[in-house]
């Protein structure tokens, strides 16, 4: 059994709507690529689900070995040009340490060196939101 399913990270997009970022179970098939089924990073998915929108379902998903590897600052997690979506740098980093916090908990096999810490400059609050300390 995974521990920290359950967990909903809070915050916000840049353009002010408001998020429940949570992990879930990936969807996948037979056709799933074998060296994802190998390191088992075709299991997780980090969704931002937007919670003040008029569609009670609109959410954005990446598998969480995306997010943990990725180098950006920040994320569009919508890039229409009517609709665009983004989190800041911070937000993106809080993402990242709520998912290595995750993969490390259960010891999951999602290359290692970029998840072997969670940064210390980010602390978890009471409330399941990563908070920057100082």
């Amino acid at each position: 059994m995974k521990k920290l399913i359950n967990e909903v990270l809070k915050d916000k997009t840049e353009q002010g709507h408001t998020l429940d970022i949570y992990i879930k179970d990936a969807p996948h098939s037979d056709t799933t690529i074998q060296e994802w089924v190998d390191n088992k990073t075709h299991l997780y998915v980090v969704v931002f689900h937007f919670t003040n929108v008029k569609n009670p379902y609109y959410a954005h998903s990446y598998y969480i070995d995306t997010v943990i590897n990725s180098d950006n600052k920040g994320l569009c997690l919508n890039g229409s040009r009517w609709d665009y979506e983004s989190i800041s740098e911070e937000t993106y980093e809080r993402v990242k340490n709520f998912l290595r916090k995750f993969v490390l908990t259960n010891q999951l096999n999602i290359e290692y060196s970029k998840i072997k810490y969670i940064d210390e400059r980010y602390i978890y609050s009471y409330g399941g939101r990563w908070i920057k300390n100082g």
